[in-house]
């Protein structure tokens, strides 16, 4: 088993990976609280994703497994007769889950409107994602990230998961210019230049989106495979509030309610419906199960506001360290919630002492992938970059290569050092830690 392959003397670095990597590993026997492997277990590496751990940890404890976004609509001005005599505003309250079904929130809303028994709005509909901060993405990500899905920042008002798809017909042959089909959803205003070639046949997507937060120009480089109908790629709404704001004035217009547009200034905002987000525990689910940068974002940000008024990336990573520091573990190396950001550092050590923490939490360790029998853990990838933080049996863990030429070969030691694990019966596999 695991615990008994751990509690070698053997160095795992040399058995499994190649010697160019850089390799962390610290692992614990929950029960007995000995120590079964110490491989460079205080060296700071970059975590990736496995980060999403301390942060879905975090805001189970920060913000409580109930918690719910709220976003409001309101208006300012009077309703008279028929018009309102101001503006419509969307209040974003940073739920991550807002118009994941698009279509069907939008007519929640209009639906909520109609109610007010207006015909037409003198002023106009106004995204407000004044709550948090207007930089969207963490300092530090890279440029390539930024214009991608992935790269998705978080605001106060995220709306449809802040993404969009763009889809592409691939030319007849290697070399020939993808022509552009479509946008799912529209985005009015958006310009997309686009040099996307046509690759190799189940070549897959090898195409990114270049372009920064709110602006309307994003260039589309690289290639999409040749031998499909069509085939689409995912990228970041550019201001997420100003497209939510624009559904849902077209769906009112749609309904025959007109929109003026006239400046309007006034003061109080009288709000007349709210939306409500799954509760907490649910998010914490899908943001490790999916490994969603967004949602973490999304929790960092909250856990800011919430601990010092500030929803901010920088607010969240002081209250994700104040609240750690309080417990004697230390995350100075934090950047953002996700792990996106490649100037995250933290130790395999310190992922575990979380680990530790939060073993009797069924509502989190349930939210981690089951990567193996008997292994619930949240992965970690990117260039260079293979890591695991989770249980496996009695056992809290974290691995961590960076600065690997070779991904899938560090992937492949992983997962053969859980096999010769499992070759033994010290732990059976079946076991988890305990929930009680």
């Amino acid at each position: 088993m695991l615990a008994l392959l751990l509690s070698t003397s053997v160095l795992f670095s040399q058995v499994f990976f190649s010697p160019g990597d850089s390799v962390s590993i610290y692992a614990v026997d929950m029960e007995s609280g000995k120590v079964l492997c110490d491989e460079n277990s205080q060296k700071n590496m970059n975590p990736g994703s496995t980060l999403k751990v301390v942060t879905t940890a975090t805001a189970l404890q920060i913000l409580g497994p109930e918690y719910r976004f709220q976003t409001a609509l309101e208006y300012d001005g009077s309703i008279d007769a028929g018009i309102m005599k101001g503006n419509l505003y969307i209040r974003g309250g940073g739920d991550p889950c807002l118009g994941i079904d698009a279509k069907k929130q939008i007519e929640e809303w209009v639906s909520a409107v109609q109610k007010l028994g207006i015909h037409t709005i003198e002023g106009n509909v106004i995204g407000d994602a004044n709550r948090w901060e207007s930089a969207l993405a963490a300092p530090g990500w890279l440029w390539e990230d930024l214009g991608n899905y992935y790269g998705a920042g978080a605001c106060a008002l995220t709306f449809h998961e802040n993404r969009y798809r763009l889809f592409f017909k691939p030319g007849s042959k290697v070399g020939d210019e993808a022509v552009i089909l479509r946008l799912e959803p529209d985005i009015a205003g958006l310009q997309l230049v686009n040099e996307v070639k046509t690759g190799p046949v189940g070549s897959g997507d090898c195409a990114c989106i270049y372009g920064s937060e709110y602006s309307p120009l994003q260039i589309v480089r690289g290639t999409i495979p040749a031998g499909v109908a069509e085939f689409s790629i995912k990228g970041a709404i550019p201001d997420p509030a100003r497209f939510c704001a624009a559904q849902l004035a077209n769906s009112l217009q749609g309904k025959g309610i007109a929109i003026q547009h006239d400046n309007m200034a006034f003061g109080n905002r009288i709000t007349f419906h709210s939306t409500l987000s799954p509760p907490l525990k649910e998010i914490v689910f899908w943001t490790n199960q999916k490994s969603h940068n967004l949602y973490a974002e999304h929790l960092l940000k909250k856990m800011g506001e919430a601990t010092y008024g500030e929803g901010s990336t920088l607010g969240g990573i002081q209250a994700v360290k104040s609240f750690w520091q309080a417990q004697k573990i230390d995350l100075d190396g934090l950047a953002d919630g996700s792990g996106v950001s490649r100037k995250n550092l933290i130790t395999a050590r310190q992922l575990v002492a979380i680990l530790l923490k939060m073993k009797d939490s069924e509502i989190f360790l349930k939210s981690l992938p089951e990567e193996a029998p008997g292994i619930r853990a949240k992965s970690g990838s990117m260039t260079g970059l293979v890591a695991y933080a989770g249980y496996a049996g009695q056992v809290a863990f974290a691995i961590l290569i960076n600065n690997s030429l070779d991904r899938q070969h560090a992937q492949e030691g992983v997962e053969r050092l859980w096999i010769k694990g499992f070759e033994h019966d010290l732990i059976p596999a079946e076991q988890t830690p305990s929930s009680h």
